[in-house]
């Protein structure tokens, strides 16, 4: 890093998260010159607490049919085909999954039937697979554990999910191929003006060197999600807000709630939201919840809106959840456009890109289904508006991310030569696709096959590969958001701190203080947020 204000990049992007990293991927591929900061680390913020699902949004296409609504409409069409090209451009973090709607009314199999029809109809050639009536009998097997009192059965569809932060670090990964400088815990102070009040750069502050530094840039994105309009205000403190925040929360429990990969989607709560219950790295997660908030840096998960997703689960259920089931817990923002309309939960989810007098692009809202489109937009937008010279035409449609570009079963073939358990090589497999050979290389030569901790399958290479490859500097950014641990088994994370802590210790020769107070650091955060 340069530590002086001559640093010049053609794009400076704000935000780290899901819009961020693909604007940074997009315009890196384009071959300009791009920095991308985030205050923390990357995809600690709304990006690493969706429901890790690639969706066009059922719930979207219900109102834009009840309502005749025809952004709702685009907005399930949009996200549909971008569905398409997020499980081929990433497939090792990326999958199909099969979602079962349980039916307790005959009346309701027609009307659930055609709504998920014309779902699978706007997915055109682009669709997983055919939707299906499955009968109780049938149901019962791949889902024993619903509840059978009055079902008549269930409706079948297909969507995506993925793991989120995985996919950041992916895009993030992919951009520095093309040359993107990406630095987390960096964070803007303010911003520079030149004579005629435009923006030409920004100071910014190194949070873990406790220092501050200049860049400059003609071009500077606001990507930063929940924060956008807090970042606006340094620049016009008097700017109009766009966002309207809500708060949605998720829980974790064991998967014998959901034995077989299949999810279900719970269609109309009692106060007319969704929630799904879904599995998610062998075990089960479910959400969400819908509350308008405030901005706030992080959030835990109430215990009302707690009790709120075990009630209406356990409706569905023959096994009931308790609160002692609960391996993890948290709460994420959406960051939304504000709208005149009462519940957050009716708010569309479409972005807006705007700029202001001084010259600051800020895109607002969107989902992660859409985040390559969102990307594509923003940067035609700064051609257009003349903040960029025009290179070459967006490459992201068939670009497949880090970790996507060996198959699967080759990657599989020559890790079976590797002295990895099966539970590792599944692990490195899961989180890093073809990127686990060269973890498997690095055991070999550095003989760091240790276990972070015996109960788990993470080794002491993918805490040195990730420290080198992947942005990690602090213990949480591996245990939250590279392995996700935190958000399926908070107990579990806690446990790995000490050992982590020693090893990340010794490779970056933190002296007995500084190992001893990031353990308290990292358990105190956990504690905090899960």
């Amino acid at each position: 890093m340069k530590d002086n204000a001559e640093e010049f990049y053609d794009m400076v992007i704000i935000g780290g998260g899901s819009t961020g990293s693909g604007i940074a991927l997009d315009a890196s591929t384009r071959g300009y010159k791009v920095l991308l900061l985030d205050k923390d680390d990357f995809a600690s913020g709304t990006s690493s607490k969706s429901s890790k699902l690639i969706h066009g949004g059922v719930r979207y296409l219900e109102k834009a049919i009840k309502q005749f609504d025809k952004s709702q409409y685009n907005l399930v069409k949009e996200a549909l085909s971008e569905r398409n090209l997020f499980l081929k451009n990433a497939p090792h973090l990326a999958k199909t999954l099969k979602l079962d709607t349980p039916i307790y009314k005959w009346l309701d199999i027609a009307y659930v039937y055609i709504g998920l029809l014309i779902y699978r109809l706007i997915s055109g050639s682009k669709k997983i697979k055919d939707n299906e009536y499955i009968n109780k009998t049938v149901l019962s097997l791949t889902q024993p554990n619903i509840k059978k009192e009055n079902l008549k059965g269930a409706i079948s569809f297909y969507d995506g999910r993925f793991i989120d932060s995985r996919m950041v670090i992916a895009i993030l990964q992919t951009a520095q191929y093309y040359g993107l400088e990406a630095r987390n815990y960096n964070e803007v102070k303010s911003f520079l003006y030149d004579k005629e009040n435009k923006i030409s750069g920004l100071e910014i502050y190194n949070k873990l060197e406790d220092k501050r530094y200049t860049v400059k840039s003609n071009c500077i994105i606001n990507a930063s999600g929940a924060n956008v309009d807090n970042i606006r205000k340094i620049d016009d403190n008097n700017c109009e807000e766009v966002m309207q925040l809500s708060s949605g929360i998720h829980i974790v429990i064991d998967k014998k709630v959901l034995p077989y990969y299949e999810g279900i989607l719970i269609p109309k709560t009692s106060d007319g939201r969704v929630i799904f219950v879904l599995p998610y790295l062998e075990h089960c997660l479910i959400g969400t919840t819908d509350n308008k908030v405030d901005y706030t840096t992080s959030r835990e998960a109430s215990k009302e809106d707690i009790d709120y997703l075990i009630n209406h689960v356990n409706e569905y259920f023959d096994i009931k959840i308790e609160d002692k089931d609960i391996l993890s817990s948290w709460s994420g923002i959406r960051p939304l456009i504000k709208e005149d309309k009462k519940h957050t939960q009716e708010l569309v989810r479409e972005h807006k890109i705007i700029k202001s007098n001084n010259g600051l692009i800020s895109i607002a809202g969107g989902k992660w289904t859409t985040y390559r489109k969102m990307a594509e937009e923003l940067v035609d937008f700064t051609i257009k508006n003349n903040y960029l010279s025009k290179k070459e035409n967006c490459k992201t449609k068939k670009l497949k991310v880090v970790g996507s570009q060996m198959n699967n079963h080759v990657v599989e073939s020559i890790l079976d030569s590797s002295d990895l358990s099966k539970e590792t090589k599944k692990s490195l497999l899961t989180f890093y696709g073809d990127r686990a050979i060269a973890i498997a290389n690095l055991a070999k030569e550095q003989n760091a096959f240790e276990l972070i901790h015996k109960d788990l399958p993470f080794i002491e290479a993918e805490v040195i590969y990730t420290m080198k490859n992947e942005y990690v500097k602090k213990p949480i950014d591996y245990l939250a958001r590279r392995v996700s641990l935190c958000f399926i088994d908070k107990q579990k994370s806690l446990l790995c701190v000490d050992n982590l802590c020693n090893i990340m210790g010794k490779i970056l020769l933190w002296d007995t203080q500084k190992i001893e107070e990031t353990k308290m650091e990292t358990k105190e955060f956990i504690n905090n947020n899960f």
